[in-house]
């Protein structure tokens, strides 16, 4: 009888596994909206800080990855000269399939 439970319990841990390694909940609109959020709400507080207020910043790229989604983004920090993409920085934001950032710059 051990052979017969454990069985199911194999299918059930690999299904939950491959379900978390692929995370179709994590949509373009929900990763790409709370990665803003994200960044927005970190330098809220902060003068002169970091933001999405800037010509062409956001999110430009989402890719699947394993267990969540990679996010290219940009976005622009303290006073720049002018709004232009030279003095804009890009990085590299993963969100895991339980909706955590990892790699957002943070005051």
């Amino acid at each position: 009888m051990v052979g017969r439970r454990s069985f199911p319990d194999a299918v059930l841990l690999a299904s939950t596994f491959a379900l978390m390694a692929w995370a179709p909940w994590l949509t373009t609109a929900s990763v790409a909206s709370r990665v803003e959020r994200g960044l927005e709400s970190a330098w809220l507080d902060v003068a002169d800080g970091c933001g999405l207020s800037c010509l062409h910043c956001g999110v430009h790229e989402l890719r699947w990855a394993p267990f969540g989604r990679q996010v290219e983004l940009e976005y622009a920090c303290g006073m720049l000269p002018e709004d232009a993409p030279q003095y804009h920085q890009t990085d590299t934001v993963f969100v895991s399939f339980l909706g955590t950032l990892h790699g957002l710059r943070l005051p």
